[in-house]
């Protein structure tokens, strides 16, 4: 029995040290992996302003670091991943929401990017309730980029779950507009089941001992000075991630042009949490603007037509029945300004000039509104 314990042992040893020193020689390559990864907000802004995550930061953490609303009137800027992936990203390359913050600066106004992948209407719904329970993050402006394959998409990611937790404010007012939201029942009872498991998150923290997660964190990273592989915990989760994506595309024959119908409950969910979204913003004197994101001419999406030309026309609706800024965007980055994915055309992430000319549009069509100018854009 001895002999097998040491065995193994000697044996998980030498396996930890080779992986380490496998990490050692590989940590640069998984960075620059890490940055390719179009599914992770890595990429921090070039000119070190206060407008995106940087690599690896919390949700906490950014959120102190948002500009000061009390100082300048602030855009939140928000969308999925096409927000702040830079395909084939170069070294001045800047996101939309970077790009945008530049132009207000000078216009006595600050942007901020609330973003992620895969973002949901109900995340975005918390970051605008976030911002109205905070005086120094309330936003003059909610610019929203609508995805339609994100209708499928349900509940808030884990670190924003924390973040509620820790916030009684916001979630008061969270079931405060759950219980106004009577003829949106199936947004009002979601909310009320995440305000639920944010209760229970909270008492377990509250159960841990004091200051334990600050230990954890100091003894990770002193470990992380000298063993490759706590260093490295970042970049080697985001190649399981990658790794089982691709793993679940093979396994199931999934391609990028693989048609995926909606979910009806989902969209249904999804679709009172937007009219949700719109509705709180008018009625706190925030501005809410709307608006269909760029899709490559070039790439086969994974869309059904005759859904997502409904989807246009439901968001279209709902933009012309609330009178709120709205425009479709969808064409108006060429196709020679979107990178690739799994041996095709990306559909959805482009370069950093499609980020420039996003932005352009959005000045075009919403400038006036976003710096406070008056008018309602184009």
């Amino acid at each position: 029995m001895a002999g097998r314990f040491w065995r193994g042992a000697v044996l998980f040893g030498a396996a930890f040290l080779v992986l380490n020193v496998w990490v050692a020689g590989a940590r640069r390559g998984l960075e620059d992996e890490r940055r390719r990864n179009l599914l992770q907000a890595t990429a921090g802004s070039v000119e070190g302003g206060c407008v995106e995550p940087r690599p690896g930061e919390s949700f906490e953490s950014y959120w102190q670091r948002i500009p000061d609303a009390r100082a300048k009137r602030l855009v939140f800027v928000s969308g999925m991943s096409q927000m702040y992936a830079i395909n084939d990203r170069q070294p001045n390359d800047r996101i939309i929401a970077d790009n945008l913050d530049s132009w207000l600066e000078g216009r006595g106004a600050r942007a901020a990017s609330l973003a992620g992948p895969n973002l949901c209407n109900e995340e975005a719904l918390f970051f605008l309730c976030a911002g109205l329970s905070d005086p120094a993050r309330r936003p003059a402006v909610f610019l929203y980029g609508v995805c339609f394959d994100k209708f499928r998409n349900l509940d808030l990611r884990r670190e924003y779950q924390e973040f509620f937790a820790k916030r009684p404010e916001l979630r008061r007012r969270w079931l405060a507009e759950a219980d106004e939201a009577v003829d949106l029942p199936l947004a009002a009872e979601k909310m009320r089941a995440t305000e639920k498991g944010a209760e229970t998150e909270g008492r377990a923290a509250a159960r841990k001992e004091p200051g334990k997660g600050d230990v954890e964190s100091r003894l990770r990273e002193s470990v992380s000075r000298v063993i490759p592989v706590v260093a490295a915990r970042e970049e080697l989760n985001a190649r399981a991630q990658m790794e089982m994506f691709l793993f679940r595309n093979w396994l199931f024959r999934i391609k990028p042009t693989s048609k995926r119908p909606v979910i009806p409950a989902r969209q249904a969910l999804n679709q009172q949490f937007l009219e949700l979204l719109v509705r709180v913003a008018k009625r706190e004197g925030v501005v809410p603007i709307l608006y269909v994101i760029p899709l490559n001419p070039q790439a086969e999406t994974p869309y059904i037509s005759a859904e997502y030309e409904d989807f246009k026309v439901w968001v279209a609706g709902l933009a012309n029945r609330e009178g709120i800024p709205f425009a479709n965007l969808e064409g108006i980055v060429p196709s020679q300004y979107w990178g690739s994915f799994m041996g095709g055309p990306d559909f959805k992430h482009f370069r950093g000039e499609g980020h420039r000319m996003t932005a352009a549009a959005l000045i075009e069509h919403f400038g006036a509104v976003m710096a406070g100018d008056g008018g309602a854009g184009k």
